[in-house]
């Protein structure tokens, strides 16, 4: 049996909207044409109460799965809190941290569930038969990060005998992020299943742990901006039988990360160094690509580093790309750092670049700069919606 394993579409992400769809829409028929099941660990959407936009959006990709005639069936449903199945397409999913809301309302995923147009696992035990093979697929959707292992325990899946059995989560986990933290191991997910997918994480991996099996697809769009979103978006297929795992790429804007690192350098010189960057990347790329530019170093004596304005390149270039300049041109100690902050208080600085400042501060202090889009972090972090928080993780550990 082929499986399809994409992941992470987040339809209605606002920086790049239309991308977010495009490409959702492409990996969907591109699954939908080559597999016998479909997989999809969670983060459909980027909000647990998407627009009615994304929510139509949804609708016209999930109605590519009934122009095809399946071979394979939804054969058993079972579900700990005793709800049925809408579905009879082998298409099955779980809601993702972005998706979840309290158990007592209902969450996009259950929706699209309630609506017919996907099987969902979250909490539940799904058999899939094509032939003479049956698929058992459990799932565990999305949870805070400090619940995950003990929702693994409550939950305690087990493997269907006679099946090729998959466990399908949507989570961080520990052996994959740069800062280590009281996040879900490998170690802890339920043991006996053939195969493990993983949403949430947004760049895909391929890799065994021991005797696990671990799958990523990564998302497909480009969220963070972060240099491994340059690896092409896609998703993955897996063969029950012979193990073979092969991803294919959907095609996305391409993505360029440059670092400019300057030295004593003016402000006019330093806005030239970033221009002659993302020039260089767009001359290197058909269509309008992505460009993150990371500045570093030093500049003249006496030049503060928030009066440099960047603002100027990226109106220069929109139209024929899009670009995010993000600086990390900080003073040798704190008390420097203390006192180009006031001056640029008494000098009328706005709160957003006395943010923007502190904050870039406090992630090199930490040695989370290098990778971290600071512009949208602060963004979010001066959002006034509930899920900021979540997000501002997310985006620190380049999840979205």
């Amino acid at each position: 049996m082929k499986l399809a394993i994409l992941s992470d579409f987040h339809l209605g992400y606002e920086r790049f909207e239309d991308d977010a769809f495009s490409q959702a829409m492409k990996a969907m028929t591109l699954a939908t044409a080559e597999a016998d099941a479909l997989l999809l660990p969670g983060d459909l959407f980027d909000s647990k109460t998407p627009r009615p936009e994304s929510v139509a959006q949804a609708l016209e990709i999930f109605r590519i799965p009934f122009g095809k005639k399946w071979g394979a069936r939804v054969s058993s449903f079972s579900a700990r809190d005793g709800r049925q199945n809408y579905c009879p397409l082998p298409v099955v999913a779980i809601p993702g941290t972005h998706e979840a809301r309290h158990k007592s309302l209902v969450n996009p995923v259950q929706v699209l569930e309630k609506s017919g147009f996907l099987v969902n696992a979250q909490s539940a035990c799904v058999s899939i038969e094509c032939g003479s093979e049956k698929l058992a697929v459990c799932g565990m959707g999305g949870v805070p990060e400090s619940h995950a292992r003990a929702a693994v325990e409550a939950l305690s899946p087990q493997p269907v005998a006679g099946a090729f059995n998959v466990f399908m989560f949507h989570q961080s986990l520990q052996e994959l992020l740069p800062v280590k933290d009281d996040h879900l191991s490998v170690d802890d997910l339920p043991r006996g299943f053939d195969l493990y997918v993983c949403g949430h994480m947004h760049r895909r991996v391929a890799e065994r742990f021991g005797e696990k099996m671990l799958v990523i697809p990564g998302s497909t769009v480009i969220t963070q901006l972060r240099r491994d979103d340059g690896e092409g978006k896609g998703f993955y297929i897996f063969g029950t039988g012979s193990g073979k795992l092969e991803f294919r790429e959907i095609g996305s804007r391409p993505f360029f990360f440059e670092e400019v690192e300057l030295n004593e350098a003016g402000a006019s010189e330093a806005v030239e160094a970033v221009r002659s960057a993302v020039s260089r990347a767009i001359g290197s790329s058909p269509g309008s690509p992505v460009i993150r530019v990371k500045v570093s170093g030093t500049v003249k004596k006496g030049l503060m580093p928030s009066s440099i304005q960047f603002q100027p390149v990226i109106r220069e270039f929109s139209g024929r790309a899009f670009v995010a300049i993000d600086k990390s041109l900080n003073s040798a100690g704190l008390e420097e750092k203390v006192a180009e902050l006031r001056a640029l208080r008494e000098k009328g600085a706005s709160v957003r670049e006395l943010g923007l400042d502190l904050l870039r501060a406090k992630l090199a202090e930490k040695n989370l700069s290098r990778e971290v889009d600071v512009g949208h972090l602060f963004e979010i972090l001066s959002s006034t919606k509930k899920d900021a928080p979540e997000k501002a993780v997310d985006a620190l550990l380049g999840r979205a």
